[in-house]
């Protein structure tokens, strides 16, 4: 007797319409996968929302439909790597919406697999540049929001990474792994002041990016659901739902955590 994979829900369960009434989000990294599943997520529970990224034209397209179907959704051009830009996408948020309580950090690059002593000097140093540094950069800005509003609610998108070692992706395992490590010291550093701050670990998540990449193949495909125990890989809106989850009042007394979402990957 063989066990079939189980499928992913077809109808994702999601917060109640009003969970996060009126909560004014930041969402980096918002044009498409993960980003844009969370913006749904955000707006179908009552929140209002920048999106913000480099993808000018995505976010234009990912905003209109959200208004189209009664969303407060507005997108602003970003380019995660500039301060000033990060800084204006805060002040735009605050300025639309009167304050920030919720920011999800989601931009970040992965990285072709090579053995360590293979991996240029300057590779590495992008991967922290864009998978750390950026995020810290971003969330400086976000926490001086929040105290001005009495708390607000942060979730990092970082990795299994993050959690366990990868083999042959040195760069990206230490950049997930210092992602989680900023995310723990932050929700120490803010805890007295109501800002919970988060990250959530996805394994693989079948993003555009997977499909015309290490999922572009049957085989490919079948080789990246073997690695879950539950057979199978994530879909965008799975992530956001926790994304969500971590941003409403149900999750009033979690922070410092990252979350694992990997079908089971990172059991012991």
């Amino acid at each position: 007797m063989t066990l079939e994979a189980h499928q992913a829900p077809k109808r994702l369960a999601a917060l109640g319409p009003t969970a996060l009434q009126d909560r004014a989000a930041l969402i980096i990294g918002a044009s498409r996968g993960i980003g844009a599943s969370t913006a749904e997520a955000l707006v179908a529970t009552g929140a209002r929302v920048v999106l913000a990224s480099r993808d000018t034209q995505a976010l234009e397209s990912l905003a209109a439909d959200l208004r189209s179907r009664g969303g407060d959704a507005w997108a602003k051009s970003t380019d995660m790597l500039n301060p000033a830009e990060v800084a204006a996408a805060v002040a735009f948020t605050v300025e639309k919406f009167g304050g920030l309580d919720i920011a999800v950090n989601n931009a970040g690059v992965s990285a072709k697999a090579a053995l360590l002593a293979d991996i240029p000097d300057e590779e590495f140093d992008r991967l922290l540049q864009i998978n750390v540094r950026s995020v810290f950069v971003a969330m400086k800005h976000q926490i001086r929001a929040m105290l001005a509003r009495g708390g607000g609610a942060i979730v990092n998108t970082a990795s299994i990474g993050g959690l366990v070692g990868l083999p042959f992706m040195a760069a990206y395992t230490a950049s997930k792994h210092a992602l989680v490590g900023l995310t723990r010291v932050a929700a120490l550093d803010y805890a007295k002041a109501g800002i919970r701050v988060n990250a959530v670990a996805p394994g693989t998540v079948m993003t555009r990016m997977l499909r015309s990449g290490a999922a572009a193949t049957p085989e490919g495909e079948a080789r990246l659901r073997a690695l879950a125990p539950m057979g199978r890989i994530a879909e965008p809106e799975e992530v956001a739902g926790a994304i969500a989850w971590l941003c409403s009042d149900a999750a009033s007394y979690v922070t410092g955590v990252a979350f694992p979402i990997d079908g089971g990957y990172t059991v012991p």
